[in-house]
């Protein structure tokens, strides 16, 4: 069988946050690029013990590819329980607390299993690492322990060896140095393996690399920025996603700041460059001893749906969303985003059977190709519809000539393989010649009316109306018109229908201004006038929730409850210090009707 390597898309940090009441329980955090960290489940701890010492510290995070499983183990140690530190040095717990799961979300009990050896007086920091050659796990952790030549207590690392840490060998010794050492985390690296140790007694990382696990197999390695910083613990490392590069993050406890991370290209060289402050963010919770892992565009939404913040749904930078249902399941058609000048070539979609767990379907349309002939790129702010057994896919894309056109494609089904019409459906030189004004031709939505005809809105600078052909790939020229009454229109006009009225909402400002928002008005005929309201989704400050708009409404019919599913800047907004206007993330909250038959301004 040939083993595949996942794709990975993000990375979760496992770790406790102090020594207040709760601090020393398992805490979930999440980051897309490995720098830029938010903390999940409202900050507060994922994971309790009441085993033991009823805390833990130092929780280790590892997957297991042969049984499709994760193993959390840590420290069995609650320094808030008053007990303190030398009494955990000395006649604290021998035990490893371990959970388990299959998903990174629900979790088993905890269990405990003693791996200290007799008469250790603690046992810190467990880690584990597979072993390839001996098909299982070589977990280690620090231990204070006295032999017979010694005077005193000595930090040592000892290992022992499992398949399902349920079940585990004799434990052995494996480093010992002069100095106490403690908090060794292992990487494996191109057929090597290299090791990240505290020195306790200088309060600063080693750094050794061997050929294979073997306690003898190790040499020092020269690491110049490390061992000149003292005051530090915890270290970690993991490789970025996207590439040729690790990240080292070691706790500054001494002087209480968290963690700070260091780079290097190189392993072997033992070469890291320190990265300065404002080019990271570890969170609002102070992250202490813990691990990280590199994880699916899977494992992202599942966490997200799981611990997020109630507000983003999907992971990875995405905009202009545009959500239906069919049959019984939900489909998302966004912009994909992070590119400079929003220059972005592919569409995607994604469907979901609750609207909280979505499942990347894949590209659908690149205009980076020939799949669309009349387009050269920017692929902007989709709509779906469907009708007579088929889906019709618009979409906006840069002509050769440089101006925005509105194009559409045809399916067979939500995900495709869709065919793009080998013609633009709005050009601007059209709504000239109709004498329609409009800034630019984009952000397609789609309406059917109550006698079944569809209707394509679209506009920035002005908006406009126009019914769809009976084949969906043409418009009914004559009836196009532009629309009045929207105050401040920008762009992505939608309208629905409630209650006898039409509701229309459209984005308002730049769409690179944090003030993006959404205004909302009603009109008793579908091409108005229309009566302007209030804004109903504006940013929220204090939340990080800014750049809110260019949205959808849809009705979802589990519920009967009407979803507003929009984007915002990329959180946290620390990420990008410039175009946050194409560094987005979408979102989606429960829109409501009030008493009023009006739309209510949706509560960030």
């Amino acid at each position: 069988m040939i083993k595949t390597t996942p794709t990975y898309d993000g990375y979760l940090f496992v770790h406790f946050i102090g020594e207040q009441p709760d601090g020393e329980q398992v805490y979930f955090s999440y980051s897309e690029d490995g720098l830029h960290w938010k903390d999940l489940n409202g900050g507060s701890p994922v994971l309790f013990s009441d085993l033991g010492e009823k805390g833990v510290r130092d929780p280790f995070l590892v997957r297991s590819v042969k049984d499709n499983k994760f193993y959390l183990i840590a420290t069995d140690l609650r320094i808030a329980s008053g007990k303190g530190w030398a009494h955990a040095v000395n006649a604290g717990s021998r035990d490893v607390i371990v959970w388990e799961s299959s998903n990174l979300v629900n979790w088993s009990s905890p269990w405990n299993v003693t791996l200290g050896v007799e008469g250790a007086g603690c046992v810190w920091a467990p880690e584990a690492v597979y072993d390839e050659m001996a098909d299982e796990f070589l977990v280690f952790w620090a231990s204070a322990t006295q032999e017979p030549q010694e005077q005193e207590r000595k930090q040592k690392i000892y290992t022992a060896r499992t398949k399902d840490f349920r079940t585990f060998s004799a434990s052995e010794k494996y480093i010992e140095r002069d100095n106490h050492i403690i908090d060794t985390t292992i990487l494996p690296a191109a057929g090597c393996y290299y090791r990240y140790s505290k020195d306790e007694t200088t309060k600063n990382i080693r750094v050794e690399k061997g050929d294979s696990l073997d306690k003898e197999a190790f040499v020092t390695l020269q690491a110049p920025v490390l061992e000149a910083m003292a005051g530090v613990e915890g270290p970690q490392i993991f490789k970025f996603n996207d590439r040729e590069e690790w990240c080292l993050i070691v706790d500054r406890f001494a002087e209480g700041k968290g963690y700070l991370p260091l780079l290097t290209t190189d392993l072997g060289s033992g070469e890291f460059r320190i990265v300065p402050d404002g080019e990271f963010d570890m969170g609002t919770t102070q992250k202490r001893h813990g691990s990280v892992l590199p994880i699916t565009a899977e494992e992202c939404s599942r966490l997200l749906a799981a611990f997020g913040d109630g507000h983003q749904v999907l992971p990875g930078q995405y905009a202009d969303p545009d959500v239906a249902q069919f049959g019984d399941r939900y489909y998302m058609y966004p912009t994909t985003d992070g590119f400079e000048g929003w220059s972005g070539t592919q569409f995607k979609v994604f469907s979901s059977s609750d609207l909280k767990h979505w499942q990347d379907e894949g590209v659908i349309l690149d205009l980076g190709t020939e799949d669309v002939a009349w387009a050269t790129g920017n692929a902007w702010a989709p709509a779906i519809a469907s009708r007579n057994a088929k889906f019709y896919f618009y979409f906006c894309g840069k002509m050769r000539n440089g101006e925005s056109a509105i194009g559409v494609a045809v399916a067979d089904t939500p995900i495709g393989p869709f065919l793009a019409e080998s013609q633009p459906l709005i050009t601007m030189e059209q709504l000239k010649r109709l004498g329609i004004t409009m800034g630019q031709a984009i952000d397609p939505s789609i309406y059917v009316e109550d006698n079944g005809k569809s209707y394509l809105l679209f506009g920035n600078g002005h908006a406009a109306i126009v019914e769809l052909g009976e084949d969906m790939i043409s418009v009914v020229e004559d009836t196009m018109s532009n629309l009045a009454g929207l105050h401040d229109f920008r762009e992505a006009v939608t309208v629905l229908k409630q209650g006898g009225l039409y509701h229309f909402t459209w984005s308002c400002d730049d769409t690179g201004s944090e003030d993006y928002h959404v205004n909302y008005g009603t009109a008793e005929q579908l091409y108005g006038p229309i009566t302007y309201r209030y804004p109903i989704l504006s940013k929220n400050v204090e939340k990080g929730m800014l750049g809110t708009g260019h949205h959808c409404i849809f009705n979802d019919s589990e519920t009967g409850q009407y979803q507003i599913a929009y984007h915002r800047f990329v959180t946290p907004l620390s990420r990008f210090s410039s175009g946050k206007g194409y560094h987005r993330e979408i979102c989606m909250d429960p829109l409501l009707f009030g008493k009023d038959g009006l739309i209510q301004p949706v509560i960030l």
